[in-house]
């Protein structure tokens, strides 16, 4: 069975420019990637490939990178974390949250 090829274009002054580079794993993970997420991914991804095209990166930093995407879309994949995570940042972005030193010592730590 072959190895998966991701192909990632971008069209710039009626120009197409097209990178592809193979996987070693599946990334039916970007299903779970909202749409905004989807168009950061995207510029990355091709941001990224025309480095490593260039020489400028290696394929390391390519596995890093979809390792990195592929954690975020599969917090979006869990409805219940997703909603913690959010409440989380509501709280701290309206000083309800509590210093760490304070939770703590409310746990005898």
């Amino acid at each position: 069975m072959k190895k998966p090829k991701l192909v990632v274009g971008q069209l710039i002054n009626d120009q197409l420019l097209v990178k592809s580079v193979t996987t070693n794993k599946s990334l039916d993970w970007i299903k779970w990637l909202d749409s905004d997420e989807l168009v950061e991914f995207f510029t990355e991804l091709f941001q990224l490939l025309q480095h490593i095209t260039d020489g400028e990166k290696n394929t390391k930093e390519l596995s890093t990178f979809l390792s990195e995407w592929r954690e975020t879309s599969l917090i979006n994949s869990e409805p219940d974390v997703l909603t913690d995570i959010i409440e989380a940042q509501e709280e701290l972005s309206t000083d309800k949250g509590k210093e760490w030193s304070q939770i703590k010592e409310e746990l005898g730590l």
